[in-house]
């Protein structure tokens, strides 16, 4: 399987597949469904291990829309003019909004590491501070929570004492208040294009993931009808390939088709 290498804005290094139209077609239907939980669960199987916190997730799934189905967000303006933003934009803001964030919070005998969330969806406060706690340390006991289930998870957080969920919320506003409010699309007002803004601590990111990836489904399979029909001539390649890789393909074929009718038409033109 192909792989591209990316530095995140965490620093570190990852290697990312290549997403296939059988996988997009996955990511699709998620979409369609609203089925946000269904979607974050799909990326985590296709793309991510647990130490990787919202900033490089996004970052990877920008840069996935952006390498394997299209490099730019169209939006209807005015007029139904269409206004293209280029994804390459978001991911420098990412960058350059990226901050450490990292604190231990200490209560009694209780140690609690935490830092940004490593999570795209959160269904609850329970998910939120699952996805920013690092480890909890009892005394000499410490756990991280990386290694641990969600089952075992909730079982430390029962545990946990009141003084030590007020110190985790005066982390989360903390986190709001430094760096999770990004302005990813400017207003337009000569378009009548409004600004796109999310708050990382919420589930705005996972929802603009979604938006940027869905896809209308007849138009995928009309890509998908006039990709096996006139290009592959039936082979069935199609889902083993990414969305870019067939569209030039047809690029190719409708330009190839252009040509030989205008060598027709210059033909007939010399026959009359």
């Amino acid at each position: 399987m192909f792989t591209i290498k990316l530095d995140l804005p965490s620093g570190k290094t990852v290697r990312i597949e290549e997403l296939n139209n059988r996988n997009y077609l996955t990511i699709i239907k998620f979409c369609q469904n609203g089925d946000h939980e269904g979607l974050n669960n799909f990326f985590n199987d296709i793309y991510f291990n647990s130490d990787l916190n919202i900033f490089d997730r996004f970052y990877i799934l920008l840069c996935v829309r952006s390498m394997f189905i299209d490099k730019v967000i169209s939006y209807s303006g005015k007029g139904d003019a269409e206004i293209k933003y280029s994804i390459s934009d978001i991911t420098s803001k990412l960058v350059d909004n990226y901050k450490e964030v990292e604190k231990v919070l200490e209560y009694k005998d209780f140690k609690i590491k935490v830092n940004i969330p490593t999570e795209l969806y959160f269904e609850n406060i329970d998910d939120l501070y699952r996805s920013t706690i690092v480890y909890v340390q009892y005394k000499e006991k410490k756990v991280y929570f990386s290694e641990l289930t969600d089952d075992e998870r909730n079982f430390i957080l029962d545990k946990l004492p009141t003084q030590v969920f007020l110190l985790l919320q005066d982390y989360m506003n903390y986190l709001s208040d430094t760096l999770f409010d990004l302005t990813l699309i400017e207003e337009n007002k000569d378009f009548e294009i409004s600004e796109v803004k999310v708050n990382i601590l919420g589930n705005g990111v996972l929802f603009f993931l979604a938006s940027i990836f869905n896809f209308d489904l007849f138009s995928f399979f009309e890509t998908y009808y006039y990709y096996t029909h006139f290009v592959s001539k039936g082979a069935s390649d199609f889902y083993d390939m990414s969305f870019n890789e067939v569209r030039v393909l047809l690029n190719i074929h409708a330009e190839r088709i252009e040509k030989e009718n205008r060598e027709i038409k210059k033909q007939e033109r010399l026959l009359t």
